[in-house]
């Protein structure tokens, strides 16, 4: 028996998205899954495929922090824009209302191969698990698919060790197999952001003034990420240093929007590096489930 999120579920839709009414926890009895091996704990990644101009997606917003609220640290989100139809800023003409481009190159790309906004925002990959049959969750499934995951050991421990300067510095990347490991694995290293006050569409509301956390904003190493290895033994590990300059990486935002985008504005800008993470995450490239993930502040005081 587990505390379990009960999810209410509304039959109001608005345009192609999904509606939910909001979470309730009910406390049945114990904690929390606390995994530990090695003192690294099992961390679950929720991507929540969204747009700001999606009336619902709040909705998938406010059910990521309550999951989140309800076990801690071990559950990290990530916000990922998507898609012409609610992603894309409006046209100049219509300022300043949804004028922001929160789309990136790595988003569209995920998007293109996990197909999600051809079922509808918003949507969630819970460690994406059950690919290619169940992944593409609504919001009210991703309690149950994180309990589950909270439930497995952990098979890596990660560690990140920012040393930031004002806009330019270095990441550590450490990763330790926890046990025997056959299979050949991939790390992902991405940067989000949190805190961004914009434009946001909440059910018929027009909030000028919506907090949008958890966005996707670069990926330091490609969007399928990098080999680490394959048939580990325990303790072995595998490390990296990556040196960057949000300068720059906020500048391939803008380019990539501007040249590239569909509808794309170019303001892709003001990043702000006191609110934005470091997310890293190891997945198995055969079935691109997410063994483990790991966050950290990009600046640590």
């Amino acid at each position: 028996m587990k505390k379990i999120i009960i999810i209410l579920i509304s039959a109001v839709c608005f345009s192609s998205c999904d509606v939910i009414e909001g979470p309730y926890m009910i406390d049945n009895g114990t904690n929390p899954v606390d995994t530990t091996s090695n003192n690294f704990v099992k961390k679950v990644l929720i991507e929540d495929y969204t747009g700001h101009t999606c009336p619902n997606c709040p909705d998938a917003a406010r059910q990521l922090e309550a999951i989140q609220e309800f076990y801690g640290n071990q559950v990290i989100g990530m916000a990922v824009h998507i898609g012409k139809a609610f992603a894309r800023p409006y046209p100049e003409s219509m300022a300043p209302k949804f004028q922001y481009e929160f789309r990136t190159k790595w988003g569209e790309e995920w998007d293109g191969f996990f197909d999600i906004t051809t079922v509808g925002l918003p949507r969630g990959m819970i460690n994406r698990t059950e690919f290619p049959d169940d992944y593409r969750l609504g919001k009210d499934n991703w309690s149950e698919r994180v309990i589950s995951e909270l439930e497995k050991d952990p098979e890596f421990g990660i560690i990140i060790t920012p040393e930031i300067n004002g806009n330019s510095g270095t990441i550590d990347i450490s990763v330790e197999a926890l046990s025997n490991i056959t299979g050949t694995y991939n790390i992902v290293v991405c940067l989000t952001e949190s805190k961004i006050i914009n434009w946001q569409k909440d059910g018929s509301i027009e909030d000028e003034d919506y907090e949008h956390h958890h966005v996707l904003r670069t990926i330091l190493n490609d969007g399928n990420g990098e080999e680490i290895g394959s048939s580990f033994t325990e303790g072995d590990k595998w490390e990296k240093t990556f040196s960057i300059d949000i300068s720059q990486l906020e500048q391939f935002n803008i380019d990539h929007s501007n040249n590239i985008l569909l509808g794309g504005n170019g303001n892709a800008g003001d990043w702000n590096t006191t609110n934005m993470q470091i997310v890293a995450f190891v997945y198995d490239i055969t079935n691109y489930e997410i063994s483990q993930v790991e966050e950290v502040h990009l600046i640590t005081e």
